[in-house]
Parts: C-alpha cells; sequence; structure tokens
C-alpha cells in the first residue's frame, strides 16, 4: 500500500486514540485494524504490523507507570514470561476458528465482565490476596498470552479481570502491570510475524508514534484519576466493544 499524507495523519491521530484506550482500558486495536485494513492492507499483515505500536505503546506506558512509582518489573515478571509462552503458540496459531463464533464468546466474556465492573467495585478498586495456586495463575496468563499473540484486539480486558481478579492488583496497578506484560509477549509475537514477512514497518512505525503519546497520557491520566474513574472508563469500553462485537457475529 502506498502512504499518502492523509494516511499519515489518520495513523498518528488514530495511534493517539488507541494507545490512550489500551493503557487505561483496552480495545485500541479495535480500532487500528478496521483501519489498516480500510487503507487496502490485508488483515494477516495488518494484524502482525500493529504489534508494533502496541510494542513501543507500552514501552512508553510501562515507563511511565514505573516512573510514577506504581509498577514493580520485578513482581509481575512470571506473569509475562507465562503470557509470553502462551503468544509464542497464538502466533503460530493457523487462522482456521470460525470469526463468527469467536465474536460472539468474546462479546458475551467481555460483557460479563462489564457487569462485574459495576456490580463489584472492590473486586476491582482494592489490592487482595491471591488465593489461586501460582501454577493456576500463570496457566490463566499463559491461556490469555495465546489469544494476545493470535489476534491482540480485546485482549487488554481479559489482564484487567486476571490481573484484579485473580493476581491480585487495583486497577491502576494492574494497568501498569497490564503495560508491562503485553510489552513482553508482543515482542515474542512481533518477531514471529516479522519472520514470516507480515509486518508493514513504516506502516506501523508511523502508527506508534501516535500510540505512543497516547500511551504516556494515558498512563499519567490513570495515576492521577484513580481506581474510580478507570473501572467507570473500563465498563464504557467494553459495554461498546461487546456490542460491535456481538453485532458482528450476528450480521455477518
Amino acid at each position: 500500500m502506498e502512504l499518502e499524507l492523509t494516511h499519515v495523519a489518520g495513523l498518528l491521530a488514530l495511534g493517539v486514540v488507541a494507545g490512550f484506550l489500551n493503557t487505561v482500558g483496552g480495545g485500541g486495536s479495535l480500532l487500528t485494524l478496521p483501519l489498516l485494513t480500510f487503507m487496502g492492507m490485508d488483515l494477516a499483515v495488518a494484524n502482525a504490523t500493529n504489534r508494533i505500536g502496541i510494542f513501543l505503546q507500552c514501552a512508553a506506558s510501562t515507563w511511565t507507570f514505573r516512573s510514577q512509582g506504581v509498577l514493580s518489573l520485578r513482581n509481575v515478571l512470571p506473569l509475562g514470561i507465562a503470557a509470553s509462552a502462551g503468544s509464542a503458540l497464538g502466533a503460530f496459531l493457523a487462522i482456521q476458528i470460525d470469526k463468527r463464533a469467536l465474536n460472539l464468546a468474546i462479546g458475551v466474556l467481555i460483557s460479563v465482565m462489564a457487569v462485574l465492573l459495576v456490580a463489584k467495585p472492590r473486586m476491582w478498586e482494592e489490592r487482595k490476596v491471591v488465593t489461586w495456586p501460582k501454577w493456576a495463575v500463570w496457566a490463566l496468563f499463559a491461556a490469555i498470552g495465546v489469544y494476545g499473540g493470535f489476534i491482540q484486539a480485546g485482549v487488554g480486558f481479559f489482564l484487567s479481570w486476571g490481573l484484579a481478579g485473580v493476581a491480585g492488583y487495583d486497577l491502576v496497578s494492574g494497568n501498569g502491570a497490564k503495560s508491562f506484560i503485553v510489552f513482553l509477549y508482543t515482542a515474542v509475537s512481533l518477531v514471529l510475524f516479522f519472520a514470516g514477512g507480515l509486518v508493514n514497518v513504516p506502516v506501523g512505525l508511523i502508527l506508534s508514534v501516535g500510540g505512543m503519546a497516547g500511551a504516556v497520557l494515558g498512563a499519567r491520566f490513570a495515576v492521577a484519576k484513580g481506581n474510580t474513574w478507570i473501572r467507570w472508563i473500563l465498563a464504557g469500553i467494553i459495554c461498546v466493544t461487546a456490542l460491535k462485537m456481538v453485532l458482528d457475529a450476528l450480521l455477518h
């Protein structure tokens, strides 16, 4: 695809929005993937190219969360390693899954998550003692990594649930942990996609410039506003995303 000035401007602007959303809640890839395909990019290439922006925006948000004192890389590293192992498997998976059924299933799952965000605020806003055995927590994050390596879009919602509901994080510290986990596993999947010749580097780098700016803004916003703001924003993003996925599944 040939890049025109309007393409560059659109990629930069959407990168900012996607970076902010991915850092605060999730769902940024649900905006960037349709834009890349609308610009004429093959879906497989778009799915791979999008990882450049994800990788760099997560590097920016990880640095910001750590500088704000809400992220311990040492504590979250085991979860990142588990997700990275799953990501490698997800990147290798042949795209054989019925996308209609997948959209419907994910839409229902994240709709349940939205209900929990509104009805169970303490689940998301307070740090908790982890009651799951470590192997089960690692297995969960490996499974989330498989999905992230496969398609990425919407994975932030599942990471937010896993970090808040299972791993004991509140939403602000969980957003920092999520950024670092995605940074690690995206590095793995990006290498594999690049080796397969699926990455459009110029487009990915342009998208990432806006994404990094949006990620820094999102991280600062999350720390400044706190858990309650993040919970309601996340619930809103999830509701819109779930509705889109269910409609896509039913109408196509």
